[in-house]
């Protein structure tokens, strides 16, 4: 059984939130990818660790409603959440279910398997593609959408944005997330026995008075693993000074023209069936 390293910001109010930003700023992103690996109305597709729902609702709105959408997640918290949202924006032809990618076997076959920031989270990667691909049609899609962590960066590069990015660094490699997991997106198809994907990446960059929103998204990173930061020894809430944090890096950021470099999104899509 390939156990997954659970999720390290944890399932906080703050972090919904977050992560429901970060859903707006990765949306264009990931709704690129999707529409390169073919998703097109009428298909069923399975959305794996689907979260809070916003890789969901962006499969739905691209399959219509002649289409269909599963979204399962481990955490009962995000998968209420996610069947609310959809409640009330009235997308019907999107469900979600309670259910860990490290042991879920599919008993419906699907025309994609989809999952945006989530193979991170499993040390054998390999192991659940191979599975999750046996319930996908021939010719059917397998499009995963994953962050190489360690390429965020900063032009020119401030003391403080150096230490920030090392803060999340180490806290995740010590909660054994692999933090480069948009590199091994090939490889891992390799390994599930699928044909050799394609794969395309692109990075959001922030700059001037709207860099604002990426600086209080990894200040917000930050926020979440603030106890495995602590509990690790990585540094202290006195250090850090969460409250002030996205300011301080915006404020020096716009004092010294600096440009910030959101991690490498890398994306891979392969079909089922296709020559390996």
């Amino acid at each position: 059984m390939t156990e997954s390293v659970g999720y390290p910001p944890g399932y906080s109010e703050a972090e919904a939130r977050r992560l429901t930003q970060q859903a707006a700023l990765l949306e264009d992103l990931t709704e690129n990818l999707f529409l390169r690996a073919g998703l097109a109305p009428g298909m069923n597709v399975l959305d794996a660790g689907c979260g809070l729902g916003d890789v969901s609702f962006l499969a739905a709105r691209l399959v219509g409603e002649s289409g269909s959408v599963l979204g399962i997640d481990r955490a009962p918290s995000s998968v209420e959440t996610a069947r609310r949202r959809a409640e009330y924006h009235r997308v019907t032809h999107a469900t979600f279910m309670e259910a860990d990618l490290s042991t879920f076997r599919p008993n419906r076959t699907f025309d994609a398997i989809v999952g945006r920031l989530v193979l991170l989270y499993v040390p054998d990667a390999a192991s659940v593609l191979r599975r999750l691909s046996g319930a996908v049609r021939r010719g059917g899609i397998i499009a995963f959408q994953e962050y190489d962590m360690s390429q965020a960066a900063q032009e020119p590069e401030s003391e403080l944005f150096k230490q920030v990015r090392r803060w999340i660094l180490e806290t995740f490699r010590a909660a054994g997330v692999q933090v480069n997991m948009g590199t091994k997106l090939y490889a891992t198809y390799l390994r599930a026995a699928l044909p050799h994907p394609t794969i395309i990446s692109a990075a959001l960059v922030h700059c001037g008075p709207t860099a604002s929103r990426g600086y209080e998204d990894i200040a917000g990173v930050v926020r979440s693993l603030l106890p495995l930061i602590e509990s690790n020894g990585i540094a202290s809430s006195a250090e850090i000074e969460i409250d002030t944090l996205a300011d301080r890096l915006q404020e020096d950021a716009l004092a010294n023209e600096r440009v910030y470099f959101m991690p490498r999104l890398v994306g891979a899509w392969a079909r089922v069936g296709e020559a390996v």
